[in-house]
Formats: C-alpha cells, structure tokens, sequence
C-alpha cells in the first residue's frame, strides 16, 4: 500500500498531518535543529498542556516554554519527546502558535508523531512517548516561545534528549 501526500496548502489548513516518517524528510527538507521537549497535559472537559523544553540550534541549546489548551478530554498524560525542526533560519520564528490536532488514548503508556506547523512556516516533526490516563480528543493550540538571552554553548557530540531535559 502506498502512502498517500497531501498538497501543502491542504496540510496548512489542518494544521497538524500525519505521514509516513520516510516521506515526511523528503516533503520537509533537511531538518534545522532539534526540539526536546517534556509537557504535561491535563483535561476535564477542556485541556492544559505546559511544560519546557530545549531547542538545538547550532552550536547552542536555547530553552523553550511550551504552553497551550484543547478541548474535550478527561485525565492526566507525561509527555516526553523530540523533533526535527524544519525551515529555521532564524532563532525567533521559533516563537509562535502550532494548531494541532490531537487525539490521544493513553493507558499507562503509549507513543505518537506528528508535524505542526506555525504561522513563520516553522514545522516541527516531533516524535513523543507518553505515560498516564488521558483519553481526547482535540483541536490544541501549543505556544513556542524561545529564550535567547539563556542559550548555552553545546559541548560534546550527540548529546540525548533525555540528557538534555534532566540538565536544564
């Protein structure tokens, strides 16, 4: 079965999309920098989601407040993940609103990947582990917002993600 891919303007429009990680490198590009991030999400009714993470860009590691909301879900997840970061050319277009749509059913554990997109045509394929009881379904709204002024110097080769996010 082949995957199929939609044209950019109809992904724009949803927002968030889901495709096949082979294809999904060809259709961003190269990535930029990478994204790792931990958030939590809480939903009665309506959702919260917080959290922080730290972007790769460069030489350097940037911190990263992640905030947003949805609506119809109930429970509690921990999520941890990474993503590849597309079209960054500047560190400021970081910062922004990605729409997401998100369904999650997690019992315990669970994982997921998707590709967000922000109004400065920042795309982020972000790759996640999640641990909890959440159940929703939702249009989410997660918020971006880079630090420059706190970016450190990156020392050492392939640094981890988990690394990364137990050393702030």
């Amino acid at each position: 079965m082949r995957p199929v891919l939609f044209p950019m303007s109809a992904l724009m429009l949803a927002g968030i999309f889901t495709i096949p990680t082979a294809r999904a490198d060809d259709a961003l590009g190269q990535p930029m920098a990478r994204l790792c991030f931990s958030v939590k999400s809480i939903a009665v009714a309506g959702g919260y989601t917080w959290g922080k993470g730290q972007l790769l860009y460069g030489t350097h590691s940037y911190p990263v407040r992640i905030r947003g909301g949805g609506a119809v879900g109930i429970g509690y997840s921990h999520i941890r993940g990474d993503g590849s970061v597309y079209n960054l050319t500047r560190l400021g277009d970081l910062n922004g609103t990605y729409w997401a749509v998100k369904a999650e059913a997690t019992m315990a554990r669970g994982g997921s990947w998707a590709v967000m997109e922000n109004n400065n045509n920042i795309n982020i394929k972000i790759s996640t582990h999640n641990s909890g009881a959440h159940l929703s379904a939702a249009v989410m709204r997660l918020t971006l917002k880079v630090d420059p002024n706190r970016g450190k110097t990156l020392s050492g080769e392939g640094l981890s993600c988990r690394a990364i996010l137990a050393h702030p």
